[in-house]
């Protein structure tokens, strides 16, 4: 009887041991992860904007790292998807521009650019962010480990 008790204390003393060290694991990942999100961000500009004089839409990526070695971009939400593959040998950018006949029925929103790109430094990452109009707030970059 006594034996079952000490068994069943070692057994609850275990389990809460792991589950701590386990949740002080994801808090870690999670940590670095989102250093390096800043950190990507802080390094690579990504921008999808709209010139109505021009109907065109300009979108604009550099790498300040110059470490882009390819990227594929990507407008959805469009009847035909507009799909761009870049490789890069010195420097690690582009100016893009893609000829709109209307905007969407549902807004720019419905619209989204994304752009994955294979990074020495980063790894596979991709890049997802919204179109919008020159006097309005540029939207907010999602950053994804691919």
């Amino acid at each position: 009887m006594q034996s079952k008790k000490i068994s069943r204390i070692i057994v609850g003393i275990v389990i809460i041991t792991l589950t701590t060290f386990s949740f002080l694991y994801i808090i870690n990942l999670n940590g670095s992860s989102d250093m390096q999100i800043t950190e990507i961000l802080e390094e690579i500009e990504f921008d999808a904007v709209f010139l109505e004089n021009e109907q065109v839409v300009k979108v604009t990526f550099e790498d300040h790292t110059g470490n882009t070695k390819f990227a594929i971009l990507e407008i959805l939400g469009m009847d035909v998807t507009y799909h761009q593959e870049y490789t890069f040998y010195d420097n690690s950018g582009f100016v893009d521009m893609m000829s709109i006949e209307e905007i969407p029925k549902y807004g720019w929103n419905t619209t989204p650019v994304t752009l994955e790109i294979q990074h020495s430094e980063f790894g596979n990452i991709g890049l997802k962010t919204e179109i919008y109009h020159p006097d309005e707030p540029k939207p907010k970059i999602i950053v994804e480990q691919k």
